[in-house]
């Protein structure tokens, strides 16, 4: 019987990650992974700091640069009116697809010889009294994986989570993400050195060129505010924002209508338990970073990062599962919960006309504050 260390539900940046910190730590870990790569997945595709950093960290990022990401080195914020407000960014950034990023990083780890099950959904999980058992599932057959920990990196949402019973799966939060790939020929204007934001009342769309000649145009809708479907949300989207308008003219129906959507429905950004059932979360498993922050994958890798810690932490320290599981909590909190809570408040405040207008008018009086902002919610 093979049994591992760390069984990781998940091949994307958190569960890549994930595996290859904890396989440099001497763990014997393997990666369980649902779908075929590359594949597309809701995300605003903008690499910040905290990726490049991890990248580095493994000897990654000359590699990474081979993919030809398009670097970002400013952001702009469009109000619903002919103004915008920008800054240049003080750290390196990229954009990229993510079908190309996490392709990249879970090669990565395939390179390094740790055990990846793909594509294999995880259909059921048993705790014995010496090790865990997984029943993953093909499409073709099943088979039994044994480990002593599970880490679970799948993502915003799973059919685990029901499973588990986690408390966030029964709530409304009436958040809708969509995101299109558009060909860059079809922009009237576009500033391809620029992460740019457009907002209108429940709405705003993130715009960044994520090389090959393509941009992602990725939104966030309130449902309670906003009824049309996503592709009118788009045309709203002009209607209420000139600037945004500018990008497309009136074509913008006629350019979406046959492009593929990539989207996620009801997306919760409030509090998720850290662990359940001794599963560890980490990720957007663990909570998911308002999307106007930008920082989804550096903060999963960050999370990665931390687990990886935490286990070393627990096998040197002989610490048992109850200290170690609130030893994580602890870390994770001191890590993330200021950043998101911050992120999630920006959110708020931009996805509401008036206190938008109010935000807006007093940063175009102090711009310095939003570089203070854009640190805020970085790690």
């Amino acid at each position: 019987m093979d049994k591992y260390d760390i069984a990781i539900v998940g091949g994307g940046p958190a569960g890549s990650t994930a595996a290859l910190y904890l396989y440099n730590l001497g763990f014997n870990v393997c990666l369980i992974e649902k779908k075929k790569f590359p594949r597309e997945t809701l995300c605003g595709e903008f690499l910040s700091r905290e990726v490049i950093d991890t990248l580095k960290n493994f000897n990654l990022f000359e590699g990474f640069l081979k993919l030809n990401p398009n670097p970002i080195t400013k952001f702009k914020f469009y109000n619903d009116n002919n103004s915008f407000i920008e800054t240049k960014l003080k750290f390196p950034a990229y954009g990229i697809k993510r079908g190309i990023f996490d392709n990249f990083l879970l090669d990565a780890v395939k390179e390094k010889g740790i055990t990846v099950f793909q594509p294999f959904e995880v259909k059921e999980i048993t705790r014995g009294k010496e090790f865990i058992t997984l029943i993953v599932d093909n499409g073709q057959s099943s088979q039994e994986i044994f480990c002593d920990k599970i880490i679970a990196a799948y993502g915003k949402q799973n059919i685990l989570d029901k499973k588990l019973n986690r408390d966030f799966t029964n709530h409304k939060s009436f958040l809708n993400g969509v995101k299109f790939h558009v060909d860059e020929s079809l922009f009237n204007v576009l500033d391809k050195n620029a992460i740019q934001i457009f907002a209108a009342n429940g709405i705003y769309c993130g715009i960044n060129s994520v090389g090959g000649n393509k941009t992602t145009v990725c939104f966030l809708e309130n449902r309670q505010m906003t009824q049309n479907n996503p592709k009118d949300q788009i045309k709203t989207l002009t209607e209420g924002n000139k600037n945004f308008k500018k990008l497309f003219g009136e074509n913008i129906i006629s350019i979406i209508t046959d492009l593929p959507i990539y989207g996620t429905g009801n997306i919760f950004l409030g509090k998720r338990e850290l662990v359940k059932n001794g599963i560890y979360f980490i990720g957007d498993s663990s909570a998911v970073i308002a999307p106007l922050a930008g920082d989804g994958i550096g903060m999963a890798m960050q999370s990665a990062k931390l687990i990886s810690k935490i286990f070393e932490k627990q096998k040197t320290d002989e610490l048992d599962d109850r200290q170690t599981e609130q030893y994580y909590i602890q870390e994770w909190k001191k890590l993330f919960k200021r950043r998101i809570f911050i992120a999630k408040s920006i959110q708020n405040i931009i996805m509401n006309n008036y206190y938008r207008k109010i935000g807006y008018s007093i940063i175009k009086i102090f711009p310095g504050l939003l570089e203070n902002i854009i640190s805020a919610t970085r790690g």
